[in-house]
């Protein structure tokens, strides 16, 4: 039987968003969308830009909040735009292995 990722919540919380931010991409977008493209044809760069802009610290937050909530049926974070929070969450690796993400 293989474990998950992460030990317990509180290291699920110091890595995951960090590990979201870190692994969604512009070249991780594109290359998702070139293996699902009709032959021929290929995503705008342009878009992928825009990916990796929508992806930032309070995209991962918010990630991470609904994560909580459908998981645990609450959240030490708070609202969705609960920056401050997420930071002290992250900052929690002192002490915490961290587990970095696809890369």
């Amino acid at each position: 039987m293989k474990s998950g990722k992460y030990k317990n919540h509180e290291e699920f919380g110091a890595n995951a968003p960090i590990n979201y931010r870190e692994d969604t991409t512009r070249e991780s977008y594109l290359s998702g969308m070139n293996r699902i493209a009709p032959p021929g044809t290929k995503p705008k760069a342009a878009r992928g830009e825009r990916f990796e802009e929508r992806t930032d610290h309070k995209a991962s937050t918010k990630w991470h909040h609904n994560y909580d909530v459908a998981m645990f049926g609450g959240t030490e974070i708070g609202a969705p735009g609960s920056e401050s929070k997420q930071l002290a969450l992250e900052k929690q690796l002192n002490g915490i292995e961290r587990k970095p993400g696809n890369k």
